[in-house]
């Protein structure tokens, strides 16, 4: 999807497109990172931001959606308020695991911040409205176990084997706004250095295009197996990439070249 300033209109986006990948047979729906809203600065998604235990617009859509559609969803980065030492200041970029009742079933806040400048190309500072979240985060669901992460995290390989070698993720969730720039570079790459390295499924919900003035995102939605060969992708344009995920091809990635045990620094 392309995100734009209207949160009630990127919301009934995201409705839209989670009762079509319903309809398509998806029991888990993810959506990218900052599928509510997109502003022209980094500061606009501050009075956006909400507590997940009280609700607002934003969290009570996702919830819906779940409901509306019975599946699963991983609503892969909305502003999440902070500490109150943090209000007006900054916000989480959290990432809300719901179940198909709605009921919140994991949170994730962003640990690695897009502090980037490159001149002409990519100059974004997450931190000045951003607070970093602390913790590694898995979730067990019905299909699969999860390893959440969200956009930037992707470069840091270190935290996605903690999630796939010391807490079984099976599949690893990469909701993201990839700067047109640095997507065009290395997405693909990236996506499927994480799928191979971990021999896990990778899920990578995109925003696409230009949001406005300021910001655009390279897109192509992906689904990748842990051989690394991609199963389900959007090349262009608003959709829905579904694609079924094998337990058994799994096991035997693992079992025939056991990389996990294999292991030999790290813990």
């Amino acid at each position: 999807m392309c995100a734009t300033e209207d949160v009630a209109g990127n919301l009934a986006r995201c409705a839209a497109l989670t009762a079509e990948a319903a309809a398509q047979g998806a029991e888990l729906v993810s959506l990218p990172e900052c599928f509510a809203f997109i502003g022209r600065r980094m500061a606009d998604k501050l009075p956006l931001a909400e507590s997940l235990e009280e609700g607002g617009p934003i969290v009570d859509a996702v919830r819906a959606m779940a409901r509306a559609s019975r599946v699963w969803v991983a609503a892969g980065g909305l502003p999440e308020r902070a500490a109150p030492a943090e209000e007006g200041r900054r916000v989480y970029n959290t990432f809300l695991l719901v179940d198909a009742e709605g009921e919140t079933r994991a949170v994730y806040r962003k640990i690695h911040l897009f502090d980037v400048a490159i001149p002409g190309r990519a100059e974004l500072r997450e931190s000045a409205t951003t607070a970093p979240g602390g913790e590694v985060v898995t979730a067990e669901t019905p299909m699969a176990r999860l390893g959440l992460s969200i956009c930037y995290d992707v470069r840091f390989p270190e935290l996605y084997r903690q999630l796939a070698a010391r807490s079984g993720a099976e599949v690893l969730m990469v909701p993201a706004a990839f700067t047109a720039h640095t997507g065009a570079a290395h997405w693909h790459t990236l996506l499927k250095a994480r799928a191979i390295e971990n021999q896990c499924y990778v899920v990578a919900a995109a925003q696409h295009g230009k949001h406005n003035a300021a910001r655009e995102s390279f897109g192509h939605s992906i689904v990748i197996d842990p051989w690394g060969a991609v199963l389900a992708e959007v090349a262009a344009g608003d959709g829905v990439a579904v694609a079924t995920l094998d337990p058994g091809q799994l096991a035997t990635v693992r079992q025939q070249m056991p990389c996990h045990a294999h292991r030999v620094l790290g813990t």
